[in-house]
């Protein structure tokens, strides 16, 4: 319950956020005031003070600050339903009209994209991540059993190659410095080998045998902190901070996940400055773009990947096609939330960047490819840096 209620306080955070940003909706709902302003005591002309910006009429009653606690939430005014239909379906209109001046209309794509990525972590707060124990059952037990021996095969080879670089490394001098490095990676290696053995054993025991009648099985969190007290894991990387660290992870998976979490939703915003360097090179040389179109184009992109991501979790975890699977069959839900993953972002990137740049279709598809490419590998680097930085913390 305590992850659900701190999820429930970062959306409420994120929406007074969102709307303390988004300045123009609180405007609208203020009231004409008269006398002096009770802040720095200037005659009033209006709702607000023009000289501190402060509201002409101020409130003292309690029910007023459950009100600005449900405004912050939920209130985006009538803009909500003009900049999400456009966010989804024509999100190069919504970019280039809040570029080019049309912006009273729509929520700023700033206050969009913090709203947007805080409940998208409220909701995985809910719902939960992949249930990675019960992919094992039912009829794809054989198939996962097959695919963890297929990873144990893979990584004992690699621990096995990287054992015989090393021991040539210590033979020959002229490698002797490359030993530190390939010490570090046969730690890595082995790590992996052993995890890689826990779930083939998870697999092999979660493969119910025919007529048998399966208990509860431990999840892999039990079963990877079990094997951790039990000093199945060796780790030593030469580097004492980092073996604590990853001892304690693997000690605690739940809360080492939990912390991955909480790094990644509050620095979820260095995924704009990550993503600006290739919208800059794809575009230096035409001339009336600006910084200030990047920033406006990736927080209403990184918005429309967010709401897809919650769509994608609570589809992945209500299956609406559960009871209606038949046993020889292998289609189901989980392959069309793929196919929303591989085709949905590409197509968006594409309808963006054509009507926010006025691009032609060509210029658009060679575009939306270099920049569906480098997300890839943005996020790739954006999660390695939220893991080291969760389980450095």
């Amino acid at each position: 319950m305590g992850s659900e209620v701190e999820a429930l306080g970062a959306l409420a955070t994120a929406g007074l956020a969102a709307s303390t940003l988004d300045a123009r909706a609180a405007r609208a709902d203020a009231h004409v005031a008269h006398g002096t302003c009770a802040n720095c005591g200037t005659l009033l002309t209006g709702a607000f003070c023009h000289a501190c910006g402060q509201a002409g009429h101020v409130h003292r009653s309690v029910a007023h600050i459950f009100e600005e606690f449900a405004h912050g939430i939920w209130h985006f005014d009538s803009k909500a339903w003009r900049t999400l239909p456009l966010l989804i379906f024509r999100p190069g209109k919504l970019t280039r009209e809040y570029v080019h001046g049309k912006r009273a209309r729509y929520i700023a794509p700033l206050a969009l994209f913090l709203f947007t990525v805080f409940l998208m972590f409220f909701v995985f707060g809910f719902v939960g991540g992949p249930d990675l124990d019960g992919a094992l059952n039912g009829p794809k037990g054989a198939a996962a059993v097959d695919a963890a021996r297929g990873a144990v095969r893979d990584a004992r080879r690699e621990v096995a190659d990287t054992q015989s670089e090393l021991t040539d490394a210590k033979v020959h001098p002229d490698e002797a410095a490359s030993v530190p490095k390939l010490q570090r990676e046969l730690v890595v290696k082995q790590t992996a080998l052993a995890l890689a053995e826990n779930a083939l054993k998870r697999a092999e025991a979660m493969k119910p045998a025919a007529g048998a009648v399966v208990g509860k099985a431990r999840t892999w969190q039990e079963s990877v902190a079990e094997d951790a007290r039990a000093g199945k894991f060796k780790i030593n990387s030469d580097i004492p901070g980092v073996d604590k660290n990853l001892h304690k992870a693997l000690l605690d998976p739940d809360f080492a996940l939990y912390k991955i979490e909480q790094k990644a939703y509050k620095l979820s915003f260095l995924l704009v400055p990550l993503s600006l360097p290739t919208l800059w090179l794809m575009f230096f040389w035409k001339r009336g773009v600006r910084t200030f179109d990047h920033v406006v184009f990736t927080l209403y992109s990184l918005s429309f990947m967010s709401l897809l991501f919650i769509l994608i979790a609570v589809l992945g975890k209500f299956d609406p096609l559960a009871g209606t699977r038949t046993s020889g069959g292998d289609t189901n839900f989980s392959s069309g939330i793929v196919g929303v993953l591989l085709l949905v972002p590409p197509v968006h990137i594409f309808a963006q960047l054509k009507g926010a740049y006025a691009l032609t279709t060509g210029g658009a598809l060679w575009r939306a490819a270099v920049l569906s490419i480098a997300s890839v590998l943005t996020l790739t680097l954006f999660a390695v840096m939220i893991v080291l930085v969760g389980l450095a913390d």
